[in-house]
Formats: structure tokens, C-alpha cells, sequence
């Protein structure tokens, strides 16, 4: 077993660390003594266990998707956990103590069916989910305001866009973006979007659009 034994926090937010136990090619070697690097992925178990906050999301979740179908709360619970265990060949998972890792995704596995089902989120659940980057990212791709829920909602963007631009067709690849209704939108605008980050503590939270969600925004199919 790979053991990290020593770390330094690097500028980058990163860790440089010192690892023992592990196994290198002479062609690894060869290069590493020549002043050249060899990319190496590290992977540290998730020893923490779900938090409360994190149970109180999900259970809150299933039971919006049951006042809306009429599926019971446990039922559902056990549908999500069983549909995460496959995609990700994952063990049984358990809420009494499955990783906080495994209990983000699974909050997004079922953040993500409701967007894509239309379930209605009662206001106490979206509260609870406030800054949660699963709900930011497909309320955004919804087009429903993080702020509020209003459908149709317009992409704000934390850059400043050029007047005239078609949010619809334009590149948005490598900005930052959320839904917000017009409202909100014209809100962001009058006091500029670092106060709206104060007051809405949206602080990190805007979503990067990667080439995907760019494709999505601008309706290309998927």
C-alpha cells in the first residue's frame, strides 16, 4: 500500500508530498533522473463519513419526489442508492456510514432526476440545497434562477459580455455562469456582481462551463 509520509502546501491551493511504496519502471526512473517528471495519479480515501446535513438533503429530496409521484421516501432512497452503486461499482451503500464522498454524489444523482423529471422542489429543500454545486449546475442548464426557481430564466454571466452578443448562440466555454430571472439578473447588474455574491452568498459558486454545459446552453443536442 502507497503511504504518503510528508506534505508541503504548494501556491496552487495543491500538496507537493513524499509517497512510499511505490512501484516505479526503470523507464520511470531513467526519466526522473534526467530532470523530467512522470504523471502519477494519487488517489486518498475518503475517510469521512456523511454529515447530517448531508443525510437531511437527501431524505428531503426523495420526499419532494414523493409528494410529486407518490413514490415512498424509502423506496426512492433505495432506487438512488442501488442506481449509484451501479454506475460507480460501488459496494451496498448505507446513510448509516457511507463516505461524505458517495453522499455528495448520490445528493446530485437525485438533484439531477428531478431537474431532468420537472419535479417541483418545495422551498424548504431549496434552502437547504442553497450553494450545493449539483442544484447551481442544473438549475443553470434548466434555466431556472438560483435565487427564486423561476423558469425561463436568463444566463447571467460573472464576466462582463459585450453588449449585442446572442447568449444563444455565443461561445460561453471557459465562463462562469448562472440562471437567473430577470429580476435577479437586473439586480446583479445595478449593484454589481460582487455585492450580489455578498448578499446572495454566492461566493465560488459560479458555474465554470466546460464543453459540455456549452453545448447544452446552446441547445445542441447531447
Amino acid at each position: 500500500m502507497q503511504r504518503i509520509t510528508r506534505y508541503q502546501l504548494d501556491n496552487d491551493g495543491t500538496y507537493s508530498v513524499v509517497a512510499t511504496g511505490v512501484e516505479l519502471e526503470t523507464s520511470h526512473t531513467e526519466l526522473i533522473d534526467n530532470g523530467y517528471t512522470v504523471n502519477a495519479d494519487v488517489t486518498v480515501p475518503d475517510n469521512k463519513l456523511l454529515t447530517n446535513d448531508q443525510r437531511k438533503k437527501i431524505f428531503a429530496l426523495c420526499r419532494d419526489i414523493e409528494l410529486y409521484w407518490g413514490e415512498p421516501v424509502e423506496a426512492l432512497r433505495q432506487r438512488f442508492q442501488t442506481e449509484l452503486e451501479i454506475m460507480n461499482g460501488y459496494d451496498r451503500i448505507s446513510l448509516r456510514d457511507c463516505t461524505k464522498r458517495v453522499a455528495s454524489e448520490l445528493i446530485e444523482l437525485i438533484v439531477a432526476f428531478m431537474f431532468h423529471h420537472q419535479v417541483p422542489m418545495r422551498v424548504e429543500t431549496s434552502e437547504l440545497l442553497q450553494g450545493e454545486k449539483a442544484m447551481l449546475y442544473w438549475a443553470t442548464v434548466n434555466r431556472n434562477c438560483v435565487i427564486c426557481g423561476s423558469p425561463g430564466s436568463d444566463l447571467a454571466h460573472y464576466e462582463t459580455v459585450g453588449r449585442g452578443m446572442n447568449r444563444k448562440t455565443m461561445n460561453h466555454y471557459d465562463k462562469h455562469v448562472l440562471a437567473l430571472c430577470r429580476k435577479h439578473h437586473n439586480q446583479q447588474h445595478d449593484i454589481g456582481v460582487k455585492s450580489f455574491d455578498d448578499l446572495y452568498h454566492l461566493h465560488n459558486s459560479w458555474i465554470a462551463v466546460d464543453d459540455k454545459l456549452n453545448s447544452m446552453l446552446r441547445g445542441e443536442k447531447q
